[in-house]
């Protein structure tokens, strides 16, 4: 009982004292480090294998190619390797390579299979359904006790490259949507914080797919749209809480842009850890019980999940102080910059006004006018000393 209430009052008291800025530096080499990683993982699996699109894990969905899945129940996964060698053989015999190979665990152990990709050799779709048909032929024709067990695939590059190019409109049209709502709401800089933040999310958990050796295809894109607006939610309900912060100090100058992130990040912390751990544990669940397919949408969602939530906490608020206060520096060098000085020419004649013991009197004088006096109704010519022009007033 003891240890339970100790762990909850750390967990407090993390909440309570934690401070985001103090911890900046750490947190923006974190991402360059995952993003290495990813790197060097592709360009060793690329040289070994030979192919970079095969390294990062590109599906055909967006490269183009033929998917060939054998059902082979127990033997698919008790002989695994024996039977993946002996159908890729009998694939590569009509001058395909296979590039990847992929054991698919069913429910049921008698759906369990074996998936083969390899690239389509020809642009003309009747020469590839062709080419397909007598492959499944022949892988076929290899398991005569089981007929009907071999299935294809088949995407054509460009039906690859339209939808590669939709889900490139998709991602940037949500972005710049959000850009502007986050704008009108709240300042300039916010937009800015958060689309950096969203960058970061798409850029760690393609980083992390990769790393994971997980296949990019149309769930994958529907996965990272689902993340930008999980993640931007909860970047939304911490800037909500510094422009709570920051009405009190409209107008005035050198605000603490990092205390006030550091106060919204202590108020919101609890909320952003349990939101995004409820949402996880259910994913994690559909992940390891649903099938391939679910499989493929909900492992990029984990991933997106650990990124949004570290964009959120640890980079959106330090980005947004930091951007607030040079862009308040930058505002009032300008406005020094350019500020506007009026001078009076000396030779010129002016009414002042003059108050008397005994009454009040009109005095006309020809010396110039001193520092600090007020200016009174008649023609006086004022120099505009920066662009060195005149003009009079009324």
């Amino acid at each position: 009982m003891t240890t339970q209430t100790n762990k909850k009052s750390n967990f407090r008291d993390l909440c309570r004292n934690f401070k985001v800025s103090k911890y900046a530096k750490i947190f923006g080499i974190i991402p360059l480090v995952v993003i290495l990683v990813a790197l060097i993982i592709v360009v060793a699996v690329g040289t070994k294998g030979g192919s970079y699109t095969d390294a990062v894990g590109i599906g055909i969905d967006f490269e183009g190619g033929t998917i060939l899945t054998v059902t082979l129940g127990r033997d698919a996964i008790d002989n695994f390797d024996e039977e993946s060698q002996k159908i890729k053989s009998e694939i590569e015999k009509h001058g395909v390579t296979v590039s990847y190979i992929q054991q698919q665990r069913a429910n049921s152990i008698e759906k369990s299979s074996i998936a083969f990709r390899y690239k389509n050799i020809s642009r003309v779709d009747k020469e590839v359904d062709d080419l397909n048909t007598l492959i499944r032929t022949d892988v076929d024709n290899l398991y005569m006790d089981r007929p009907g067990n071999v299935e294809y695939e088949s995407v054509s590059p460009t039906a690859a490259q339209d939808l590669l190019s939709k889900a490139a409109i998709a991602l940037v049209v949500s972005v710049a949507i959000i850009l502007v709502y986050i704008i009108i709401r709240f300042t300039l800089m916010s937009g800015f914080a958060a689309i950096i933040a969203l960058i970061h999310d798409a850029v760690i958990m393609f980083a992390l797919t990769v790393i994971c050796r997980v296949q990019i295809n149309s769930s994958y894109v529907a996965a990272m749209i689902t993340i930008i607006a999980y993640s931007i939610n909860n970047t939304i309900i911490i800037f909500d809480r510094c422009r709570e912060l920051m009405k009190p100090l409209k107008g005035q100058r050198n605000i603490d842009y990092v205390g006030i992130g550091d106060e919204a990040v202590r108020a919101t912390f609890t909320r952003s850890v349990y939101t995004t751990f409820t949402t996880m544990v259910t994913v994690i669940f559909l992940a390891a019980l649903g099938g391939d397919a679910i499989r493929e949408f909900c492992v990029p969602i984990i991933l997106g999940l650990v990124a949004g939530m570290f964009s959120s906490v640890c980079l959106a608020t330090p980005l947004w102080a930091a951007m607030s206060a040079s862009f308040d520096r930058t505002r009032e060098k300008y406005s020094k910059r350019n500020s506007v000085v009026y001078e009076k020419k000396e030779d010129e004649e002016e009414l002042v006004l003059a108050s008397a013991s005994n009454g009040s009197s009109v005095a006309k004088s020809n010396a110039p006018k001193q520092a600090g006096q007020k200016q009174n109704k008649g023609k006086v010519v004022y120099k505009y000393s920066k662009k060195n022009t005149t003009f009079k007033k009324k």
